[in-house]
């Protein structure tokens, strides 16, 4: 695997996160995560991916 297959897949893999994340947000909460956690999660995941994509 080359080096932009890696971060390929490392990209697709935070954009599935993220989503699930955004998509079960009020359900999580629901059944007892924190929002803060949650919050904090969401924030990094979208550093990370602004960082991979070049545009951080």
């Amino acid at each position: 695997m080359t080096d932009e297959e890696v971060l390929k897949a490392r990209i697709e893999e935070l954009i599935e996160n993220l989503n699930y994340y955004l998509r079960n947000y009020n359900r999580l909460i629901g059944i007892g995560f924190r929002q803060s956690v949650l919050d904090a999660e969401i924030e990094l995941i979208k550093e990370e991916l602004k960082k991979l994509s070049g545009n951080g």
